[in-house]
């Protein structure tokens, strides 16, 4: 190392060749990189909705809302579960962990 530096200070453009030669061999290998930018990722998630037209929430929550919940849950793998009831509609999205299977 100590050597290169002596080079260098005794040659001044043969130590700037060399940095310019690097600079553009880095140029030129980062242009070929293949690197995805927005890679396809999926997510396991599985997405239940039930409609009960004119049925109030409370009902919605005690007739198909608690129920649905009790069976899913015995599945394994789940990471995340929301629930939503609401004047006729349930609606539940079920995340599973990376590599879990739905």
């Amino acid at each position: 190392m100590q050597k290169l530096a002596e080079i260098c200070v005794r040659r001044p453009v043969f130590a700037t060749m060399l940095i310019m030669t690097l600079m553009v061999l880095g140029v030129f290998s980062y242009n070929r990189l293949t690197v995805e930018r927005f890679p396809r990722v999926e997510f396991p998630t599985i997405t239940v909705t039930t409609r009960l037209p004119g049925a109030a929430p409370q009902e919605i929550e005690t007739e198909i809302t608690d129920k649905i919940e009790e069976a899913v849950n015995t599945i394994s793998g789940i990471d995340e579960l929301r629930s939503n009831s609401s004047e006729g509609v349930f609606a539940s999205l079920r995340d599973f962990r990376a590599g879990a299977r739905p």
